[in-house]
């Protein structure tokens, strides 16, 4: 949606998407507990190999742009699938990196509709970095991190640390099978036919495309 537009008058309340009001609140907690100390936690695998692995993926970092602000609303879509690939809940992402907001955000909803004896397994890019944030600060509660295990995707996986991945690799975690984390690359695939031609890109991006 082109900012120069403006605001349609609302008529539709979209189901699958979290509402950025729920998203940001989660954000302003995040940033609030980020001034205090860490408290102190049992980490899996050392500091520093998860250093490594937040500074190797775009996904990591909150603050790298990786698209023009100045025309849209929005710069991407976070979704959370379940493991057969379906498309459960969106959050529409409107800062200039993959904030750590939104998948707290869709994890905290996931886990409002489920059993309260439910545990869930989330594989993500960068699983590793998130479980260390959760470990340190309060941002979710313990009712849901003691019935939540992170795991890296597949795909991506042999990017991290070798320390990371004898403990986030879904090919070396117990219990996961052939569970391969990259259902959302395959509903971005088939999406692909909705995107429009359109794109904004810098001259330099554009002329090493051309």
């Amino acid at each position: 949606h082109r900012r120069a537009a403006g605001d349609c008058p609302p008529f539709y309340d979209p189901t699958y998407f979290i509402p950025k009001t729920f998203v940001d609140g989660i954000g302003r907690r995040i940033d609030a507990l980020h001034k205090h100390p860490p408290r102190t936690y049992a980490s899996l695998i050392p500091d520093e190999a998860v250093d490594q692995c937040e500074t190797s993926y775009e996904a990591a970092d909150g603050k790298k742009q990786k698209t023009a602000m100045d025309n849209f609303d929005d710069t991407g879509i976070m979704a959370l699938i379940c493991r057969h690939d379906i498309p459960l809940f969106f959050a529409n992402i409107d800062s200039p990196g993959e904030q750590q907001k939104y998948s707290v955000a869709l994890l905290q909803h996931l886990f409002s509709l489920l059993p309260h004896q439910a545990t869930v397994v989330a594989l993500y890019d960068v699983g590793c970095v998130l479980a260390r944030s959760l470990a340190k600060y309060d941002i979710l509660p313990e009712s849901i991190t003691t019935r939540l295990r992170f795991a890296t995707t597949a795909m991506h996986a042999y990017g991290h640390e070798w320390a990371c991945q004898l403990i986030y690799n879904p090919r070396m975690c117990v219990g996961l099978g052939l569970s391969d984390g990259e259902g959302t690359e395959r509903l971005w695939s088939r999406f692909v036919r909705l995107i429009g031609i359109e794109r904004t890109s810098s001259m330099r991006p554009a002329s090493i495309s051309l």
